[in-house]
C-alpha cells in the first residue's frame, strides 16, 4: 500500500499509523522530493494525499499509467479540483446546486451581475479552503473584485462562477464518504463575523444527525463524480431544501472526527485493503 503525500498533515499520520496497526507494507512517497517514472508500478493501491489539487492529480494519473489503482482516481480528483465541472456533474445527476452563471469574461460577467440578486456568491473554479469566495452586496465591492480578479495570472482565476446566496443560518453540513457508506455528518458553523464555514477560516465543527435524506444526496453526489473516498458539503435553507455545494477529492477529516467521534483513518483502510484484495 502507498500513501502518495506533499505536506504530512494529520490525517496523513493518522492513516498510516492505522495502516501499519492492519500490518499492511506501507510504501511513503513524499511527491515533492520523490520523482514519479511514468509507467511505474510500486503498489496495487496508492492513496493520494497531497495538498496540492494538481499534484494529487498528476500523481494519480503517474500511478495509474503503471496498473496501479489510485485513491481516489485521477477522474474524480479532476471533476471535484474544478468547481464548474464538480457542478455540471451533480447537476447532471439530477440534485439540486445554488443557482449558478459560468461568466468567462468582464463582459459576462456584468452582464450576470445586472440579472442576479443581491447579494450573491463569487468564486474562481479553483481554489480550497473558501479563498477567493466572495459575498458580492453592491456595485462598489462588485467593482473591486472584477479588476483583482483580472489582475490575477491564472486564466481560471478569471472565471467566476456566481451563485444565488443561499441563506443557511451560518452553517453547512460536510458528509464524510469511504466506498459508498457514508461514515456520518457534521455542521460547520460560522464563527463572528465571517460568512464563511470553512474549518480553516475558523469554522467550528458541529456534530449533526445523519438522516436518510442527506444520505441519498449524498450516496448520488459521490456517484456523479466516482469518488471513492470524498467529503459532500450541502447547504440547507430555511425551508429545509438542501443544496450540494462543493464535493471534496482529498478530503480533510480532522474537525468532522472532532465533531463525530468517528474514526476515519480506519474507515478508510478497511477500505483500502478490501480494495487490494479484489
Amino acid at each position: 500500500m502507498e500513501v502518495l503525500y506533499d505536506y504530512p498533515r494529520l490525517e496523513e499520520k493518522l492513516i498510516i499509523e492505522k495502516l501499519k496497526a492492519s500490518n499492511c507494507e506501507v510504501i511513503l512517497t513524499n511527491i515533492n522530493n520523490k520523482p514519479l517514472p511514468l509507467g511505474e508500478k510500486v503498489a496495487d493501491v496508492s492513496l493520494v494525499r497531497s495538498v496540492s489539487m494538481y499534484k494529487a492529480l498528476y500523481a494519480a494519473a503517474v500511478r495509474e499509467s503503471g496498473g496501479g489503482i489510485a485513491v481516489n482516481s485521477s477522474y474524480t480528483i479532476s471533476i471535484c479540483g474544478d468547481k464548474i465541472l464538480t457542478l455540471s456533474k451533480i447537476k447532471n445527476a439530477g440534485l439540486n446546486v445554488p443557482k449558478s452563471i459560468i461568466a468567462m469574461d468582464v463582459e459576462s460577467a456584468q452582464t450576470a451581475y445586472r440579472a442576479l440578486k443581491k447579494p450573491f456568491v463569487d468564486k474562481p473554479p479553483i481554489g480550497s479552503w473558501g479563498r477567493l469566495v466572495s459575498l458580492v452586496t453592491d456595485t462598489v465591492s462588485w467593482r473591486s473584485l472584477l479588476e483583482h480578479r483580472q489582475m490575477l495570472p491564472s486564466q481560471q482565476l478569471k472565471i467566476h462562477i456566481m451563485q444565488d446566496y443561499i441563506e443557511v443560518n451560518n452553517r453547512d453540513i460536510r458528509v464524510i464518504v469511504v466506498g459508498g457508506e457514508v461514515l456520518g455528518a457534521m455542521y460547520r458553523v460560522s464563527v463572528g463575523d465571517e460568512w464563511r464555514t470553512n474549518i480553516a477560516l475558523g469554522g467550528k465543527p458541529v456534530q449533526r444527525r445523519l438522516d436518510p435524506v442527506i444520505e441519498e444526496v449524498t450516496l448520488k453526489a459521490a456517484e456523479s463524480v466516482k469518488g471513492d473516498f470524498i467529503s459532500v458539503d450541502i447547504l440547507e435553507d430555511s425551508m429545509g431544501t438542501l443544496y450540494v455545494n462543493e464535493v471534496n477529492g482529498v478530503p480533510e477529516f480532522k474537525g468532522f472526527m472532532e465533531a463525530t467521534g468517528i474514526d476515519v483513518a480506519s474507515e478508510l483502510v478497511k477500505f483500502l485493503i478490501e480494495v487490494s484484495k479484489r
